[in-house]
């Protein structure tokens, strides 16, 4: 069985679009958990693809296309 490929994606949004965006990340393909933070960053967002491409197409393709999303940090998960 392959090993699906994993990031950590933190994620600052423009004032008052939380719950807005959470939701919409909630319900996409790729996204298998949201958490709104406090501090430097307002959500942290786990995403699981099949391989790096799926993975970087998830993060490039549709979280940073959601509106209110101001900036995003990148983490890939090795183990």
């Amino acid at each position: 069985m392959r090993r699906m490929e994993r990031a950590i994606v933190l994620v600052n949004l423009s004032p008052g679009t939380e719950e807005q965006s959470i939701s919409a990340l909630k319900g996409m393909t790729g996204i298998t958990s949201v958490y709104q933070l406090y501090g430097l960053y307002d959500l942290l967002v786990m995403v699981e693809g099949a391989d790096d491409q799926a993975v970087k197409s998830i993060i490039a393709d549709n979280l940073r296309s959601k509106p209110g999303v101001v900036s995003t940090i990148t983490m890939k998960i090795l183990s």
